[in-house]
């Protein structure tokens, strides 16, 4: 599924577009991070660690309603 694709469809879902900007940042930063931090002498561990922290305080400031949509978006994708 494609990043427009994703966002269409949390969009139809009723998700704000703030929430949905900051998922797709995030998307971004990690498509761009994570193959630079496999060839960094501390590796993908403390990338990963570093944004799964910050992924989840996104999460968590984002309204309730948008918090439901994407619960359950990931688990009907079985991302969660």
């Amino acid at each position: 599924m494609s990043e427009e694709e994703c966002q269409a469809e949390l969009r139809a879902a009723g998700m704000t577009e703030g929430s949905i900007e900051g998922l797709t940042a995030f998307t971004r930063r990690f498509q761009s991070g994570f193959p630079s931090a496999q060839a960094s002498s501390e590796g993908p561990d403390k990338f990963m660690e570093e944004y799964t922290a910050d992924v989840q305080k996104f999460r968590s400031s984002m309204p309730s309603e948008d918090q439901r949509i994407y619960n359950d978006y990931l688990k009907k994708y079985g991302l969660e």
